[in-house]
């Protein structure tokens, strides 16, 4: 998520000693600026305990618990504990109870919390109120055009960005992300790199904070095809901040689609011993079947049943299984129901794009048609999505727009999937063949 790396950066922490995470592979050399690091990660339960401590002596403190509040938010992100953005969301709204003026920055963090939660309408409805209070902040602002990108309303967020354009890190990363879903792949990496290395130019900016931008900065890159670039970014972002999961995730994305599969199931495996992700899980299935571990498979892809069902009474993870059962031909039925509900809740490119992959394994091509074109709607330059529409419109007869945006996907990352990528050559190979034989 963005939203915890707009307000936490400012929050206090303490130093401790440095932790390590067994290498895949020997790190590449960063810049010195990115090997001081501020391991506040390693004493964040400390910090927590001592502000429950003086919340405990002094409970109706509006600043404590604000304090208490950013605390829990953080380890959520470094551990994926969702009880711990239960309590966040809870030391907010007493905050915000106790000192209801002149406390956006409790609010910011509720909202923060909501968005996290999946509770979209919530999020923003705070944000809102906290922008009526705070109307020239920049952070506020670039949380409600965050949230207005989950939800799939871009106009909006570009008008925030666009009159809250004073720069700094936080702001920068929400609007790479709208650059990047509306197609200006080029000018969002510019952005993120620039926020990047804002925030590396200070070894105090916390650990996880500083290493989600290099995460970020990896996403772009892979959805460029620079797959050494995006290694390395991945790889950075394990150097400043080790038990980083969507560092690990990335890895094992990048190496699946390149056919490393070695490589793809220990990064997998490095990331479900810190979170049991359905990516991950996903991506160790894959790694083993490929592998002929298929006993090995099958057992992971049991276990990624039960992530899932665990996932969504939370209603936080639904997406990762709808695209797991739709890629695999498995539970197909769930997996429209799972994408029907999030378009329903959260009508965002990737809620569409999940839509039409889901309803066109389940033989629902005008309802994948639909979704598939609203999905490209803005010209992202995702070579996924490029696939899909690719894929949906060859079925419904359109070969030239099948044609165009097979080639599209591979021109932006010629190894984008692990399978999808042989197969949109093989289809423009056979479409050629074909295309020769009627002249």
């Amino acid at each position: 998520m963005l939203i915890c790396c707009l307000f936490l950066m400012a929050q206090p922490t303490a130093m401790a000693a440095g932790g390590s995470l067994i290498p895949l592979s020997p790190l590449p050399a960063i810049a010195v600026r990115e090997a001081l690091v501020f391991p506040d990660y390693l004493q964040r339960s400390q910090i927590i305990h001592h502000y429950e401590a003086q919340v405990r002596q002094s409970p109706d403190s509006f600043l404590l618990l604000r304090l208490l509040a950013a605390q829990y938010l953080r380890r959520f992100r470094e551990t994926n504990d969702v009880e711990d953005l239960l309590r966040a969301e809870q030391a907010a709204r007493r905050s915000l109870t106790l000192q209801p003026r002149g406390n956006a920055a409790a609010a910011l963090l509720l909202a923060s919390t909501l968005l996290s939660q999946h509770r979209f309408q919530e999020a923003l409805q705070v944000a809102n109120e906290a922008q009526q209070a705070a109307p020239d902040s920049v952070e506020v602002a670039a949380l409600r055009a965050s949230i207005q990108m989950e939800l799939g309303n871009y106009e909006a967020a570009q008008q925030l960005l666009q009159t809250h354009a004073t720069d700094n890190p936080g702001r920068g990363a929400v609007a790479a992300r709208y650059l990047e879903l509306t197609g200006h792949l080029d000018s969002a990496r510019q952005a993120i790199d620039v926020a990047m290395q804002e925030m590396d130019a200070f070894y105090t900016n916390p650990a996880e904070v500083r290493a989600w931008f290099h995460v970020r900065a990896g996403d772009l890159a892979f959805a460029a095809g620079e797959l050494s670039q995006a290694e390395h970014r991945y790889r950075e972002a394990l150097a400043l901040y080790p038990p980083n999961v969507a560092a690990l995730t990335g890895l094992a994305r990048l190496y699946a689609a390149q056919h490393r599969w070695q490589e793809a199931l220990a990064a997998a495996n490095q990331g479900i011993d810190r979170v049991p992700l359905v990516e991950n899980l996903g991506y160790k299935a894959d790694a083993q079947r490929a592998l002929g571990d298929a006993a090995g498979a099958a057992a992971t892809e049991d276990l990624i049943e039960v992530v899932g069902r665990l996932s969504q009474i939370k209603g936080i993870y639904d997406r990762a299984l709808a695209v797991y059962y739709t890629e695999h031909g498995i539970r197909l039925p769930e997996a429209l129901a799972i994408a029907r509900r999030e378009v329903a809740g959260r009508d965002d490119i990737y809620a569409e794009d999940t839509l039409a992959w889901a309803a066109a394994a389940n033989g629902h091509w005008q309802e994948a048609q639909q979704a598939s074109q609203k999905a490209i709607r803005y010209g992202t330059k995702d070579a996924l999505l490029q696939f899909h529409r690719g894929m949906i419109a060859l079925h419904e007869g359109e070969r030239a727009e099948a044609s165009q945006r097979l080639q599209q996907a591979l021109r932006l990352n010629p190894s984008f999937h692990p399978q999808y990528a042989a197969e949109a050559r093989q289809t423009l190979a056979t479409l050629s063949d074909s295309h020769s034989e009627n002249r």
